[in-house]
């Protein structure tokens, strides 16, 4: 957006020069026709003049002279036309000029704004970015590490959960096993106890259906138990390492403490047995 808007204050600064070197040539142009009214204005007079002299052919000396003084009128006046026009020519040129040189400047000092401040946009966006690379990459890291963790976890239940399955199918051969015999038994005796054991075993392959559905919600149900549990497992680490610095400062304290008493309880201890010690063996001499 700011090149832009560079790309229009120069298109702008560009117009104004522009018009400004092309404002001189219509200057120039109402001078020059200026010029032409006036010599315009300056022959018709004379003719006037050798119209009013033709007429008046009886003074022929005055028109003459009238004449003569007209012409160095008209040679005067052209002369004083061209050095006006020059004049007027040299100031509007001094000052279109002087407006191109101001116009080119602001132009340049608002080009130099806008390109140090678009640099400084830049830099700081480069550290944005950077900065939102960084933390982007660890949040990346922190999410594979707990997906591994997850993985692992899963993979314990699905390894849990398949030596289940394994155990109920041998449990369920095992039982199949003996309803066959049993069911032999039954159809030498009655049909009807077949029939009945036929039913039976529909009844159960439903069952384990429906346990097994119930065994695989209970799994994904324990994964994501155990995502939580190991997370509320890390902030309980971290302030249980906490708590066991302090603990451990307390008690390196203490200890300090229950030495000095130890030893000043010593010291009195022993004080005590040789005072005993001395009248004991003072009372068995004595004896």
């Amino acid at each position: 957006m700011k090149n832009k808007r560079l790309m229009k204050n120069l298109g702008k600064a560009a117009v104004a020069a522009a018009l400004l070197t092309t404002s001189v040539s219509p200057v120039l142009a109402a001078t020059e026709n200026k010029t032409e009214v006036k010599s315009n204005k300056t022959a018709a007079e004379s003719s006037s003049k050798k119209t009013s002299s033709s007429e008046s052919s009886k003074a022929s000396s005055s028109s003459e002279a009238s004449k003569s003084s007209s012409s160095v009128a008209s040679s005067s006046s052209k002369k004083a036309a061209e050095k006006s026009t020059k004049k007027a020519a040299k100031k509007s040129t001094k000052k279109v000029a002087k407006n191109t040189k101001k116009t080119t400047k602001k132009a340049a000092k608002t080009t130099k704004k806008s390109t140090k401040k678009a640099a400084k946009d830049t830099k700081k966006a480069a550290k944005t970015t950077k900065k939102s690379t960084k933390k982007a990459a660890k949040n990346t890291k922190k999410a594979a590490k707990n997906t591994k963790k997850a993985a692992k976890d899963t993979k314990k239940v699905a390894k849990k959960a398949a030596k289940d399955t394994k155990k109920a199918a041998k449990t369920t051969k095992k039982s199949t096993k003996k309803a066959a015999k049993n069911t032999k038994k039954a159809a030498k005796t009655t049909k009807k106890s077949t029939k009945k054991a036929a039913k039976n075993t529909k009844k159960a392959a439903k069952t384990t259906k429906k346990s097994t559905k119930k065994a695989a919600k209970n799994t994904k149900k324990a994964a994501k138990t155990t995502k939580k549990s190991t997370k509320k497992a890390a902030k309980n680490t971290k302030k249980a390492a906490k708590t066991t610095k302090k603990s451990t400062k307390k008690a390196a304290k203490n200890t300090k403490k229950a030495a000095k008493t130890a030893k000043k309880s010593t010291k009195k201890a022993a004080k005590k047995a040789s005072a005993k010690s001395t009248s004991a063996s003072s009372t068995s001499s004595a004896k």
